[in-house]
């Protein structure tokens, strides 16, 4: 098997590492070509483990860009939001995050982060890890153990059902479009926070909004907007069922995910930032790729009618 080969097979698994470590697809992206001409550079008849070896050329790469956008997001101009992956549902690779994780990924310093992935996600020993990070094994798995800890308060399940999932996203959706202040008060659990990323570059809340009365309050006000402004496509990022508009020139303006809590919402977020929607660029190709559809206008009039009934019976 020649480099290229070997690069185009072992890609999702390095890419993995990348985007875990950084939550930065164009990083990611970056950092596997800069792995490959550094492996190109290396007298591989001494490696006895090709993708091992590969791994951890990935692994420091991406731990140092870490750690120099974590000084770079100290001065980020309000909530940073990881970057998403257009990515389906079905067959899904468990080497791919959930977003929600990856969002409390973001609480952990650089090393602490870095540690957890390596060793919980792609089970590198900790010589490998220590060589990574620049500390020793035993510092290494106490850095481990705080991580644990750390993320021990505030981690739930983040696997909620598949079908509820797009049935809560598509009444969302639909009641933010009717701006039903009713639909949107059964969706939402009373303590709903709605985050919004723009970076500074576009127009967004700054600070996250927490409260259902807030939240649906900016929800109407944001989607009345999006709705003069935006074609709005249901899709799929980093697994999950998600919202994405595109602006009147064909490029992303918005990508939305909702994490659930029983059977309702209890958090959104909204990445509006235009650096970090690289990914979903290229509308017609994900088209073809199944990645984004346009709303079944059957199916919103049913899901109308019987939100409807409904409230009529009720």
């Amino acid at each position: 098997m020649n480099d290229l080969d070997s690069f185009i097979e072992w890609k999702p698994y390095l890419f993995s590492i990348a985007y875990r470590i950084t939550g930065s697809y164009v990083d990611a992206e970056d950092i596997l070509q800069e792995s490959y001409l550094r492996w190109l550079s290396v007298n591989q008849n001494k490696v006895q483990n090709p993708k091992s070896y590969w791994g951890s050329i990935v692994a420091r790469l991406a731990f140092d860009l870490l750690k120099k956008a974590s000084r770079k997001k100290e001065t980020y101009i309000g909530p940073y939001l990881p970057e998403p992956i257009p990515e389906k549902l079905e067959g899904i690779d468990e080497e791919k995050i959930n977003f929600a994780f990856l969002v409390l990924l973001e609480t952990l310093n650089p090393f602490e982060r870095a540690v957890l992935i390596l060793r919980e996600s792609f089970d590198f020993d900790f010589d490998s890890i220590s060589k990574i990070i620049g500390k020793t094994p035993d510092h290494s798995r106490k850095i481990l153990s705080r991580a644990k800890q750390a993320l021990k308060q505030r981690k739930k399940k983040f696997e909620p059902d598949p079908k509820l999932h797009a049935k809560l996203l598509m009444e969302f959706s639909l009641a933010c479009v009717k701006q039903d202040t009713q639909t949107l008060t059964k969706l939402l659990k009373e303590e709903v926070v709605a985050y919004s990323d723009g970076g500074g570059k576009v127009h967004a809340a700054r600070i996250p909004i927490p409260g259902i009365v807030r939240v649906i309050t900016f929800l109407k006000q944001t989607s009345k907007k999006a709705t003069a402004s935006s074609d709005v496509y249901f899709g799929y990022a980093n697994g999950e069922p998600v919202l994405v508009g595109y602006g009147n020139d064909g490029l992303p303006n918005f990508v939305q995910f909702i994490s659930i809590d029983g059977n309702q919402i209890s958090k959104i977020y909204t990445i509006a930032n235009p650096d970090k929607l690289k990914g979903f660029q290229n509308s017609e190709h994900l088209r073809k790729l199944g990645y984004i559809r346009k709303p079944n206008l059957v199916y919103f009039l049913l899901l109308y009618l019987q939100n409807k009934i409904k409230a009529f019976l009720n």
